[in-house]
């Protein structure tokens, strides 16, 4: 049985009364805390919702030993991190390699002395060697797959660092997204926790609530467009016969179909570039297969294809003889045969519908900067050369960039689209007002310039969506609007590819657990607010009750204030002090004491409207306090142990089947009994100390990377192998940066009721 842990001399204690007033302020001191009124750091002064989420964000990463930063695109998280940085001696940046003139360019704007760490280095080296006070990974949203060797490589420096992870769209496909980050600096119960507990982990900010803040414009959508495509082409696509699959590959028809299909959604010139590559890979294996071999994918690999040739390996050099597969060459010849079909029907065919689209929304705009997204390259060369005699034009992939008089420097081209950038780098007769490009501009540039959004094609991924929109709708513009156009697929091929509802379903999905999204005109149904965003409002609510005239409460003090309302209805709001940290809890007398999301936004809405009781000095009065505080105080003994009594559980059975995730604390757990078991009657009691100290570490959330080392543990390990794991746990758990306090305790709490108070 758990012990009580409340602080019980609080049953005792005589709390302060005071007005609501007051009360409310000594809440907003206990949950906001001290924030500075003005932030500078370098030659950057930080907005007022930026410097919030400093403050925030220090005291999580001294509470739990990391944060999430996921405030929407173009908050201006990067110098926000900065800001963070700017405490430490030695930091890390990690960001996608596309990033890394954005960095540069911000850290020597903030004076933040950092190491740049690409993302994509850790995938092929591994983690820096060097020890580092805090880590801060951009683009936090591509560590999200736990089996690849740059998470891994990442969850291992987080060992014995601070963490701060950015993302303005953490979750692209399903709650794992946000439990593989958290769980860099928290371990495996990430994937256990809910959207009530990942909210002290995370920042998250909607740009809608700060629209005109620093200049953050407000997106508006157009009805999403139909471009009248030939429907022959679908018909080719979905009457091909199967294809044949390398010998280590399954037989995908439908998915090749998708991939074609959703490449022809996207443009014609998509299709084209897609069925040459698939028809010069097929003749790879065919000339394979005449020689009577059959080869694998990566053997496969040795056939390459450029500009429209085909270069054939040996293949009596490259793969081992087989039985003679006429058979499987039969129906490759066919399957070519009718790719070959499609390929001279798709060429006879153009964008020019798709380039008057662009050239009609261009023209709707005159006066304004345009940027149009694909996902495929060849559909963003295909508009460039059908609009680039309109002039003002530029086209940016992984290639280069482009303009009408030939290949240009992408930083030339970023320039024109930048709020600070120098516009006379491009001759007059250069200057773009019109930019295509793939989605290697979705992420970490800054296009405050344009004003207009057009989406060529829909990526896989809401997220996707919202990072092309956030180019532009970002912190800094001078546009007070930013508008998005969006091509969707004829209503045939949506009935084959399902894009929008996959899209719809995945914007719904992060909106319910983070309640906003840019993309709402592609949403299936409306969202109600998601616990995240509730938790974002209540914040808001109470930073309206912050005073600096008066000093209410030390929140570091075992004092505590309470106070008796008038509001619509019978509510309870107060902030506890919970293992050291302030927690908004509401309470009633049917539920008890609860961290509902939906219950403390109603309660803090009560609160906020409240007005004062008459009679506060009258003896009834502090009695019908004394009785209610009474109640209140046994619920929170027993939401406090339940609390506790779930941690100690940790994540269930189920979590073992998550690619990475083990269950530390059962290894742990295994080598206390050990240590225990093989003691001799002469040590006994130095082991037992030592279980002590491990079923203690159980309890405490530990680092992914310390879960993995542990699961290697074996089931009876000697001393000098307990020795270096309780080192390694308590290195790991060196964190908070302050010894907290464990146990609850009552700081400021508002009754309310509709009644006539004593």
């Amino acid at each position: 049985m758990l012990a009580t842990t409340i602080d019980t001399t609080q049953q005792d204690a005589e709390p302060r009364v005071v007005s609501v007033a007051d009360a409310r302020a000594a809440i907003a001191a206990c949950m906001l805390g001290d924030e500075p009124q003005q932030l500078r750091i370098g030659d950057i002064t930080l907005h007022p919702h930026q410097r919030s989420a400093v403050a925030r964000i220090k005291r999580t990463i001294s509470e739990h030993g990391g944060a999430l930063l996921c405030d929407d695109v173009g908050l201006g998280k990067t110098y926000v991190a900065l800001a963070v940085g700017a405490r430490y001696q030695a930091v890390t940046v990690i960001a996608p390699a596309s990033l890394t003139d954005m960095w540069l360019h911000a850290l020597a704007a903030t004076h933040v002395r950092a190491e740049f760490v690409t993302a994509e280095s850790l995938g092929r080296t591994g983690p820096p060697v060097r020890r580092r006070d805090l880590i801060i990974v951009d683009e936090a949203h591509n560590f999200r797959n736990t089996c690849t060797r740059r998470y891994s490589a990442l969850a291992r420096l987080c060992i014995l660092s601070r963490v701060l992870l950015l993302s303005a769209t953490p979750l692209h496909n399903s709650h794992d997204d946000v439990a593989a980050l958290a769980a860099l600096f928290i371990g495996s119960r990430a994937y256990t926790m809910t959207g009530a507990e990942f909210l002290p982990l995370m920042v998250r900010r909607d740009s809608a609530a700060h629209a005109g803040a620093g200049n953050i414009p407000v997106v508006e959508h157009a009805p999403p467009v139909v471009i009248a495509t030939d429907a022959t082409i679908l018909d080719m696509i979905l009457a091909l016969p199967p294809p044949v699959p390398p010998s280590d590959g399954g037989v995908a028809t439908r998915l090749v179909m998708h991939g074609l299909v959703r490449q022809w959604v996207s443009s014609n010139a998509a299709l084209v570039g897609a069925l040459k590559r698939r028809i010069a890979r097929s003749h790879g294996l065919l000339a394979s297969l005449d020689t009577g071999r059959y080869p694998t994918a990566a053997e496969l690999s040795a056939w390459m294809y450029s500009d429209d040739a085909v270069q054939l390996a040996f293949a009596e050099l490259l793969v081992p003889a087989t039985a003679p597969l006429a058979a499987l060459g039969s129906a490759l010849r066919e399957h070519v045969s009718a790719l070959d079909a499609l390929l001279v029907h798709a060429r006879t065919i153009d964008d020019q519908v798709l380039a008057g689209f662009v050239r009609h929304v261009v023209r709707t705009h005159p006066a304004e900067k345009v940027v149009a997204f694909s996902c495929y390259a060849e559909t963003a060369e295909a508009i460039y050369r059908l609009v680039k005699r309109d002039g003002h034009a530029a086209l940016l992939t992984a290639r280069g960039a482009m303009i009408a008089s030939g290949p240009v420097s992408r930083a030339e081209v970023l320039a024109q689209f930048a709020p600070e950038g120098r516009h006379d780098r491009l001759d007059n007769h250069a200057t773009i007002n019109f930019l295509v490009a793939t989605d290697l501009l979705s992420e970490g540039v800054n296009l405050q310039e344009a004003s207009v959004v057009i989406h060529l094609d829909l990526p896989w991924t809401a997220a996707r969506v919202e990072q092309r929109i956030g180019r532009l709708a970002r912190m800094g513009s001078r546009h007070h609007r930013v508008m998005s156009y969006t091509v969707s697929p004829s209503p045939r091929a949506e009935m084959f590819l399902h894009e929008l509802e996959i899209i719809a379903r995945k914007s719904d999905f992060a909106a319910h657990m983070f309640g906003h999204s840019t993309i709402t005109n592609l949403s299936a149904r409306p969202n109600d607010r998601a616990t995240i965003q509730r938790g974002e409002r209540v914040r808001a609510t109470i930073e309206k009750w912050r005073r600096t005239d008066l000093d209410v409460l030390d929140p570091a003090s075992s004092s505590r204030v309470v106070a008796l309302a008038r509001a619509a209805r019978a509510a309870t709001l107060g902030v506890w002090i919970v293992d050291g940290s302030a927690t908004l809890l509401a309470w009633d007398e049917v539920s008890g004491l609860t961290d509902d999301a939906h219950a403390v936004e109603a309660a803090t809405d009560l609160a906020d409207r409240a007005e004062a009781a008459e009679g506060t000095e009258d003896a009834a009065f502090r009695h019908e306090i004394a009785t209610r505080l009474s109640l209140v105080l046994q619920s929170a003994d027993s939401w406090y142990q339940q609390r506790c009594a779930w941690h100690a559980l940790g994540a269930p059975d189920g979590s073992a089947t998550i690619p990475g995730v083990h269950d530390a604390r059962r290894a742990l757990a295994r080598v206390a009994d050990a240590a225990s078991a093989n003691a001799n009657f002469a040590r006994r009691a130095h082991f037992a100390a030592i279980a002590t100290r491990l079923r203690s570490a159980a309890t405490k959330p530990l680092p992914l990377a310390v879960e993995w080392s542990l699961e290697t543990l074996s089931d009876s390990p000697d001393e000098a192998a307990v020795d270096t794991i309780l080192e390694l746990v308590d290195r790991a758990r060196r964190f908070p940066d302050q010894v907290r306090e464990k146990g609850i305790r009552l700081a400021a709490l508002i009754f309310m009721s509709p009644e006539r108070l004593p």
